[in-house]
């Protein structure tokens, strides 16, 4: 009867430890933000103009188009002039370096590895520099930025169309004149093109959508298994209707229930053990995730330091201290409380008149 008893208890205990086993698995969740300003500007300034200068040969080659319209800014109203910024664009001929023509070979094998077929292509080459200066100021003469974006000490290449012909790959080169001008429009244009990828990562609000991923306890056997999942699911189902545009107000409502759950969840289980402290890790992880975007940078530090503390793969607490620091920052910077606010760019107005453009 005592061997009975005793094995009742032995399986009783298992039971209930596996009851308690801790498994996590990694879930992917979408949330929506707008980008604020990394440079320090003044927050009122949402209009630019630009203008650029080429050398002669550039202008030739550009002809009639008009590369300015291809400039933007996310987030910015381009004005002809009068605008509270004032981007400056200028680029030096091509200065071409060398001429050549390029051979690749083209093997066919069979399956065993032996050559089949052998063939050379040819396409014309030509290597050259090029010099590109930007100057980023405002209205009021003020510089931000004055650096040199392309200089004469890089040297770039441009491939022609592949010929099976040595002689046709050649005879482009003769007209050295039609190349030039080929490769100096499409400079021009690529410059404008990093130009303004620069501009909106500096200054602009572009819309993001990151996919992110977090720990989700996945022990079916354990008894908070199905509730820690349903909290979940109404924090990925909030932040998936998140919008750049819209005020994120009902969306922090929507999740109070999750948040209580989870700061519930671990008081519960806070003993020392790998399986509680494993399960906080999620629940600290989780929680910082769903701070940094609502905005909320400070209890995102806070779940981080607590995750820290938890001792339970601390690492990736500093990385998380680090995004909320740098949110904070942004946030300070650009005198918002928010990346979640309505941007109306064709309405947005130069210095010279009232901006309409408020601070969220």
């Amino acid at each position: 009867m005592k061997n009975k008893w005793l094995f009742l208890v032995f399986l009783l205990t298992g039971i209930r430890t596996m009851s308690q086993k801790v498994d996590l698995d990694r879930y992917t969740f979408t949330a929506s933000f707008r980008d604020l300003p990394k440079m320090q500007i003044d927050t009122s300034f949402h209009t630019y103009e630009f203008s650029y200068e080429s050398g002669p040969l550039m202008k030739l080659a550009v002809g009639n188009d008009h590369p300015d319209e291809s400039i933007y800014m996310d987030g910015w109203r381009k004005l002809p002039s009068g605008a509270h910024l004032k981007v400056h664009l200028v680029m030096e001929d091509l200065i071409i370096v060398k001429s050549d023509v390029q051979q690749r070979e083209e093997l066919k094998k069979d399956k065993n590895g032996n050559i089949t077929s052998k063939k050379i292509w040819y396409a014309p080459v030509l290597t050259y520099t090029y010099a590109a200066r930007v100057s980023v100021t405002d209205y009021t003469g003020k510089s931000y930025q004055q650096y040199q974006a392309v200089n004469r000490g890089n040297q770039f290449q441009y491939k022609g169309v592949e010929s099976p012909n040595q002689f046709m790959a050649a005879n482009v080169l003769l007209n050295m004149f039609a190349l030039t001008t080929i490769v100096s429009k499409d400079v021009l244009y690529k410059t404008i093109n990093q130009l303004s990828q620069d501009l909106s990562y500096n200054y602009g609000y572009i819309d993001r959508r990151n996919e992110e991923q977090v720990w989700i306890l996945d022990s079916r056997k354990h008894p908070e298994y199905y509730d820690f999942r349903k909290n979940w699911g109404i924090i990925k189902n909030a932040l998936f209707r998140m919008s750049p545009n819209e005020p994120i107000d009902g969306i922090r409502e929507e999740v109070k229930p999750a948040i209580t759950y989870f700061e519930r969840l671990r008081k519960e289980y806070n003993s020392n053990k790998k399986a509680d402290r494993k399960l906080r890790y999620a629940t600290h992880y989780l929680l910082a995730k769903l701070y940094y975007y609502l905005d909320d940078p400070d209890s995102q530090a806070r779940e981080a330091n607590d995750l820290i503390l938890n001792d339970y793969d601390s690492r990736d607490g500093h990385g998380l201290e680090d995004g909320a620091a740098r949110l904070k920052e942004q946030l300070r910077l650009n005198k918002r409380t928010t990346r979640h606010f309505p941007l109306d760019v064709a309405s947005l107005q130069g210095p010279r008149t009232e901006s309409l453009y408020s601070v969220q």
